[in-house]
């Protein structure tokens, strides 16, 4: 690149470039703060919730549910969710790579998405998507957990499906997140972790009976699950691409050193070369 000019306008678009992905970066860090209140906030009720099922499944007496009895034929529904778009590193591809290797080992009835990547995956992929969800990976809410809930729960009810399984991004911290396959229905016990205490030790007495209650508050802890899943996709998403505008910046800081040093050196050789051309006519008009 000898040429001043194509310099100095290399110079400029990668400038303009940095001011877009430091503006990114940017807002990715104020969206992952707000995913991490949420966060937050709904963990002391989801755990309360998954604590009083925990409680249900240890110290009931022949307790028996539709939601807490494994079916045999394993129709696994999945649901998947990605991000609504891309420049986030390898966020998308690492969640939506284990929802399909998790696939080839189950036998697949329904796949429902959350984001746009997800959904343009399985086209891809030729797998039918049987119901998506657009809006709810950004910037999730309870209502959009209500409706995912509601819309699964129906399906299920209907004995169209024998479990279902949600992949998503679980954040670690700012700088981990990594996928995971979680099942929701049926709840087993042993799917719930062990640091989710269980803190009753006597015999649990129901009213009206165990299967109102349930019938209550397993849609309850179904919406948490999900609201909780969909807030670490949305909190593992800003921080990767908040990382991976991190790392653009950086480069391009590099480019643009190299850059003003090539400019630099340019612009010294055009000035000693019309030096060199003015005393060279110099001396030529003194003969």
């Amino acid at each position: 690149m000898s040429d001043t000019a194509e310099i100095k306008h290399r110079i400029k678009s990668v400038g303009d470039t940095r001011q877009i992905t430091k503006a990114m970066e940017l807002i990715s860090v104020a969206k992952m703060r707000k995913a991490i209140e949420k966060q937050a906030v709904n963990a002391a009720y989801f755990n309360s919730v998954r604590s009083t099922i925990k409680d249900i499944m240890r110290h009931s007496a022949d307790i028996r549910h539709k939601y807490l009895m494994h079916r045999p034929n394993d129709r696994t529904a999945y649901i998947v969710i990605a991000g609504d778009k891309g420049m986030a590193g390898a966020f998308n591809h690492n969640v939506l790579s284990m929802a399909w290797e998790h696939m080839q080992a189950h036998p697949v009835h329904y796949v429902i998405t959350v984001g746009q990547m997800a959904r343009a995956f399985f086209e891809s992929k030729h797998q039918a998507v049987d119901l998506e969800f657009t809006h709810a990976a950004t910037n999730p809410t309870l209502h959009d957990a209500r409706g995912i809930t509601r819309d699964v729960l129906e399906l299920y009810d209907r004995n169209l499906m024998d479990e279902v399984v949600v992949v998503f991004t679980r954040m670690h911290s700012m700088a981990v997140q990594k996928p995971e396959a979680v099942r929701l229905l049926p709840i087993l016990e042993e799917d719930i972790p062990e640091e989710v205490r269980s803190t009753f030790t006597g015999e649990i007495l129901y009213d009206p009976s165990p299967r109102e209650v349930l019938n209550v508050l397993v849609p309850q802890y179904l919406v948490g699950m999900i609201y909780s899943v969909l807030i670490h996709s949305s909190a593992s998403e800003h921080a990767a691409r908040m990382l991976a505008m991190s790392s653009a910046n950086k480069n391009a800081d590099k480019m643009l050193e190299a850059l003003n040093l090539e400019y630099n050196r340019s612009r010294q050789d055009a000035i000693t070369t019309e030096l060199l051309d003015l005393a060279s006519g110099r001396s030529a008009d003194g003969r």
